[in-house]
């Protein structure tokens, strides 16, 4: 029968789109968590000194890596229309509370901790559920410090971070479809649920320029990061498919469809990072930070107490 075929046919496109969904937004997701795993670092080029001062610095920060997949609406598929299928913005703001400290070694160097952590949110009325953790070690070495030249730091750190988010989405699709020469109407009808999970582990090396103007200290710097670990992406759900014909009659029985489809990726391997930011204060510290890695763009406050 046409129908059927023009059924199953529908039923194995629709499967096909949301694989090619969930593989989109895994791939965009795998270029933003190298960059995640590292968000917070906001202390200027200053190394601290155990012997000098300031010998030691903690500090609270917050902000958000904007995470882009608009291309999202721009996929062909074959069954499915994009926005009534996966309610996900263009941009995503994923938000990271961190919490930092540093202590001054000796002979130029310095040590710093830098942990963030989100505990599970759930956000009903959106159907978000998210939840992840993350910490990382770095040290740096002072270049360059003089009263007339401006204050050079190298440094490495390893970060690591995991976590998972979930997002349901209710279906209501109605669309025209081509099969065998004839033109029916399927009307989708239900929920799925994309569920992200990672784990994220990063290697880098930066240089920092700043200059100390007692006010202010504008800061800037480049670097590379290596990145390792796993990230995937999962679809799954029941949707009622049911097929019309061209004067609007119920063809069949509707049938009931499962949707699950998993896509696992990894993170982008190497990749560079740039860092610009101004701090501001004596003693206590008020920064704002902005880092990229030419994917993403990530902003960052904090505030920070030195003895």
């Amino acid at each position: 029968m046409a129908f059927a075929d023009a059924n199953t046919d529908f039923i194995s496109n629709m499967t096909s789109d949301y694989q090619v969904l969930s593989n989109y937004v895994n791939g965009q997701f795998t270029k933003s968590m190298g960059l995640f795993s590292t968000l917070g670092w906001n202390t200027p080029p200053t190394v601290f000194d155990i012997l000098g001062g300031p010998k030691v610095e903690v500090g609270i920060g917050v902000g958000a890596d904007f995470i882009n997949i608009s291309g999202l609406g721009n996929i062909p598929l074959q069954a499915l229309v994009a926005s009534s299928n996966v309610n996900i913005p263009s941009q995503i703001p994923a938000p990271f509370p961190v919490v930092t400290g540093r202590v001054g070694l000796v002979n130029g160097l310095d040590f710093g901790l830098r942990f963030t952590y989100l505990p599970t949110v759930n956000v009903p009325e959106a159907g978000f559920s998210g939840q992840y953790n993350g910490m990382g070690l770095d040290l740096r070495y002072r270049i360059i410090e003089a009263p007339n030249l401006p204050t050079v730091t190298v440094g490495v750190s390893w970060d690591t971070i995991s976590g998972s988010f979930g997002l349901n989405t209710n279906v209501t699709q109605s669309a025209s479809y081509v099969d065998g020469g004839s033109t029916y109407n399927d009307t989708l009808a239900g929920s799925t649920n994309y569920a992200l999970n990672w784990n994220v582990k990063s290697f880098g090396a930066k240089i920092l320029v700043g200059k100390d103007f007692g006010v202010a200290y504008p800061f800037a710097g480049i670097g590379f990061q290596r990145n390792s670990g796993t990230i995937t992406s999962k679809v799954t759900g029941t949707v009622l498919e049911t097929v019309t014909d061209s004067s609007n009659t119920v063809i069949g029985t509707p049938t009931n469809v499962t949707v699950n489809v998993n896509t696992v990726g990894v993170p982008t391997i190497l990749e560079p990072k740039a860092v610009f930011g101004i701090d501001f204060g004596q003693g206590l510290h008020w920064a704002v930070v902005g880092e990229t890695n030419g994917t993403d763009l990530a902003v960052s406050t904090s505030f920070r107490v030195q003895i």
